[in-house]
């Protein structure tokens, strides 16, 4: 649909189960925010919302990891396409991908070549534990983490079942504690969960 210039490249959309939506980073869906709280809460842009701060921050702080985690083996990307299935490609807020940046020249990154997808959820929650969750297991992800920034913790998702779409009860690791995310088929790299939260 780029390709075609029925949607612009730099779209905030991602397709999710054959359906283009708009990514919603920076709604709200808390109906207690008064205004000035909105404000503070969201960066705005006019009357558009662009992007909340604290979603901001955490993928700031994801891709800074990137200086520890990149190798020949691996690499780290931000906010970038991850094929999942011909009808599900969702736009990631950071994925560590299987080789180098350069295996990638010319094509989009799958669920086979990631080790580890990773969502900041704030108002994106119920989608990205519902049908991204429900996605990333059927395209096999062997671990998916949302950053929950309601409640401060990450959530750990590991062993898929692909055929129901499911993962394992997570792993809940909580501000004080450190997050171990999957770098290679045996490896891991651990962060302090405080270091990337705002």
């Amino acid at each position: 649909m780029v390709k075609a210039g029925i949607v612009p490249e730099d779209a905030s959309t991602e397709l999710l189960h054959g359906v283009l939506l708009y990514t919603d980073r920076g709604a709200t869906s808390d109906p207690d925010l008064d205004p000035q709280q909105y404000v503070e809460r969201f960066d705005l842009k006019g009357s558009a919302i662009v992007e909340g701060a604290d979603h901001n921050y955490v993928v700031s702080g994801l891709a800074e990891l990137a200086l520890s985690i990149n190798s020949p083996l691996r690499h780290l990307r931000t906010q970038s396409t991850c094929v999942c299935s011909e009808t599900h490609a969702p736009v990631p807020d950071a994925v560590i991908l299987r080789g180098p940046r350069t295996d990638y020249r010319g094509k989009r990154p799958s669920a086979a070549d990631a080790f580890c997808v990773v969502e900041v959820a704030d108002s994106s929650y119920e989608r990205d534990a519902g049908e991204k969750l429900f996605g990333y297991a059927r395209a096999n992800v062997r671990q998916y983490v949302i950053s929950n920034l309601r409640n401060r913790t990450a959530e750990v998702y590991t062993e898929p079942d692909v055929a129901a779409g499911t993962y394992a009860p997570p792993q809940i690791i909580t501000g004080d504690q450190s997050l171990s995310l999957r770098v290679g088929d045996a490896e891991r790299f651990t962060v302090a969960l405080a270091n990337v939260l705002p």
